[in-house]
């Protein structure tokens, strides 16, 4: 297979015919890419901008191993898998690949817009130009990998860094897990650490996630961690002013196109008071969410509710396992903590359309969630996808 590969063609390597695996490189267009730092197994493939279905065979190296698989930056397509040595596992999943070219039009005919990148994107595989599959660690390999173009519907989402796909050390989001619980739909995330309402339109994140948004599609809006920073003047929205008005812009859009806005209210902080009371540091926002909902009749996944009473469920001290930098972030969630409001999500989604909604076999019952000992996801299955170590903006 050579690196001229088109969004009308099957790509298909059976890695048995091949006596050593190389390295990916700009002129072959496939190859191994792991970075030197990481216990990952990435296999990389120069490809168009599109939606695709992979057709994934892979081997066990030694006995009883658990592993997941992954896309692009760390995006969860599979729930956790045990395989022993010498066993073959099929899989199959969506992905999507996207440049930050967007159409040209007519006022823009002599430049030809792309989206804003920043901060770490530089070094992310969901804007270099190839798609890449990983495992989550070398016990298990790749035994062949199909890639072919899917119509398939889609969910797209818009947010900030609790939505965003997270790559480095342990931090993650529920947006992230989303692919593994939904399987009957490409989940392409737009979300950004630090983005807002206001800068996701200026960013032309949101030109570019429209541009890939067709009639039944499902798209899901969560912003208000960085609107609300008044320190941020440029992009700040008031709770009772812009933050609303930008909201029904953004439902008028998602319906312009025939497809169905979700509102999402943003994922509750760890922030206690003097009686280690869970504070709402939303207060105003997650209310004008609710009211937007209810005024464009527009559905609701009540993520300050829902996480709030996770925290309590949880209690002081184990809800701060859920929490990235072994709990000294507020903001952000490791690997246990989005895994579990990724569940809400994708359950919250079943029940909002049902018809239009398959999920995993391996979800848990919402009123009594896997607690941190349980280690439902072990660190092993999260390894670093950065070749430096990075900070994650918005807070």
């Amino acid at each position: 297979m050579s690196a001229s590969l088109y969004a009308s063609e099957i790509f298909d390597i059976n890695f048995d015919n091949l006596s050593q695996p190389n390295n990916y490189t700009q002129r072959r267009g496939f190859g191994l890419d792991s970075f030197a730092n990481s216990n990952e197994h990435a296999f990389s493939v120069k490809i168009p901008e599109g939606h695709y279905k992979i057709k994934l065979q892979v081997k066990g190296k030694q006995s009883s191993t658990e592993y997941l698989v992954f896309s692009e930056d760390r995006r969860v397509m599979t729930t956790t898998r045990q395989i022993n040595k010498n066993e073959i596992q099929h899989l199959e999943f969506y992905v999507n690949v996207k440049y930050p070219n967007l159409t040209q039009a007519e006022h823009d005919a002599d430049n030809q817009p792309s989206v804003r990148l920043r901060g770490d994107e530089h070094i992310s595989r969901n804007w270099d130009e190839k798609l890449t599959i990983s495992l989550s660690n070398r016990n298990v390999e790749f035994h062949r990998l199909q890639i072919e173009p899917t119509n398939t519907a889609k969910i797209l989402l818009a947010g900030d860094s609790t939505v965003a796909d997270q790559a480095s050390h342990d931090y993650a989001s529920w947006g992230q897990f989303l692919p593994a619980q939904i399987t009957n739909r490409l989940v392409i995330n737009h979300a950004r650490s630090g983005e807002t309402l206001k800068s996701f339109i200026f960013s032309l994140r949101w030109d570019k996630l429209l541009s890939q948004t067709q009639k039944d599609d499902i798209v899901l809006i969560q912003f208000a961690h960085n609107d609300e920073k008044k320190q941020w003047p440029r992009t700040y929205s008031a709770a009772d002013g812009a933050y609303p008005a930008y909201l029904q812009a953004f439902i008028a859009d998602v319906r312009q196109k025939g497809a169905f806005p979700i509102l999402v209210s943003p994922v509750a902080r760890r922030i206690y008071n003097t009686q280690n009371e869970l504070l709402n540091t939303h207060a105003g926002y997650d209310r004008a969410v609710r009211e937007v909902a209810e005024k464009t009749q527009v559905p609701i996944i009540d993520l300050t509710a829902h996480t709030t009473h996770l925290y309590q469920y949880l209690g002081h001290n184990q809800a701060a396992k859920a929490f990235a930098a072994g709990g000294k972030d507020k903001t952000h969630h490791n690997h246990y903590g989005a895994w579990l409001i990724a569940n809400f999500v994708s359950q919250q989604l079943k029940l909002i359309y049902p018809e239009y909604i398959q999920l995993s076999d391996r979800l848990f019952n919402l009123a009594q969630p896997p607690l941190p000992a349980e280690k439902i996801y072990s660190p092993s299955l999260w390894p670093d996808m950065r070749p430096v170590k990075v900070s994650i903006s918005g807070s």
